[in-house]
């Protein structure tokens, strides 16, 4: 019973979140960089560090935000720039009761990427719920919470890598 509550309160936090949002119009360029993954799937976060590199982001200006099904050392950081979350940093409210989710989604990064293909509550919440000025996702996710949906399989991290860079560049924003 109080799943479905929860799961209610979470879809109407991301309702809420998405309409509040307005279409960034102003000139973006590249240089802060967030990417949210699903770290229960078998993501390299080097590859990640790999994609900023190619976008021209200093790993200093990269943040990742992974979601696991953890109990302990959640927060835990991954060579500086990783965090972990899982469902029980969200109250049922749908806020957080983590520090490194409030900072992560409350910084206004240049741009977002949701890099993960399933279509999960919890992970649309911290996506739809980011500041970042342009969010950039999967096709089979909720694309209400995405700026630009590239149309590629997750697990083509090579294709990804291009088909993004190709849109960012049509863009301006790198």
């Amino acid at each position: 019973m109080f799943k479905g509550l929860r799961n209610k309160s979470i879809i109407k936090s991301i309702d809420s979140q998405i309409k509040k949002r307005e279409a960034y119009n102003s000139v973006i360029k590249l240089s802060q960089l967030a990417v949210l993954i699903d770290a229960r799937k078998d993501i390299d976060v080097f590859s990640i560090v790999k994609l900023a590199d190619k976008l021209g982001v200093k790993s200093n200006q990269l943040q990742i935000m992974g979601f696991k099904d953890l109990k302990a050392n959640i927060e835990e950081q991954d060579g500086g720039h990783t965090h972990y979350f899982d469902e029980k940093m969200v109250n049922y409210s749908g806020g957080f009761k983590s520090k490194s989710l409030n900072g992560f989604v409350e910084k206004s990064y240049d741009v977002l990427i949701n890099f993960y293909e399933e279509d999960h509550k919890v992970m649309n919440l911290v996506a739809a719920s980011s500041k970042a000025k342009f969010k950039v996702g999967f096709a089979s996710v909720d694309n209400r919470i995405n700026d630009l949906v590239i149309g590629t399989p997750a697990n083509n991290t090579d294709l990804f890598i291009s088909e993004l860079k190709k849109y960012l560049k049509i863009l301006n924003i790198i």
